[in-house]
């Protein structure tokens, strides 16, 4: 990460990310955002649009699938169900982000057509 000085204030800047926006922080609306490889809280932010570290540690599911399928695996299991079963709609999820986003079929484009 760098940093710029502004105001007399030093500001992180964050990598730049591969344009992904997705629905991982719960909002109704695209709320996260890929800043180098990771998902931001898109309402995590200052006035000045300066974004905060995540308390959470989400993988974009576009630079890093494999990883993606790992996190969500995880999460799903926290609520009770089985491994195979976490680990296939971890994959059922993150293999319809990627194809969604490949197409332009994301939620958020359609709901504008």
């Amino acid at each position: 990460m760098s940093f710029e000085e502004r105001d007399g204030q030093v500001i992180p800047q964050l990598p730049e990310g591969c344009g992904y926006q997705g629905y991982e922080f719960g909002a109704a609306y695209p709320d996260s955002i890929c800043f180098g490889g990771w998902l931001y809280d898109a309402d995590n932010c200052d006035s000045n649009g300066n974004y905060y570290e995540p308390a959470e540690t989400i993988p974009c599911p576009m630079c890093h699938p494999k990883t993606a399928k790992s996190y969500w695996t995880e999460r799903n299991q926290r609520s009770g169900i089985s491994y195979v079963k976490a680990a296939e709609a971890a994959r059922s999820l993150v293999n319809d982000i990627r194809s969604n986003r490949k197409n332009g079929n994301e939620p958020w484009k359609q709901a504008r057509r």
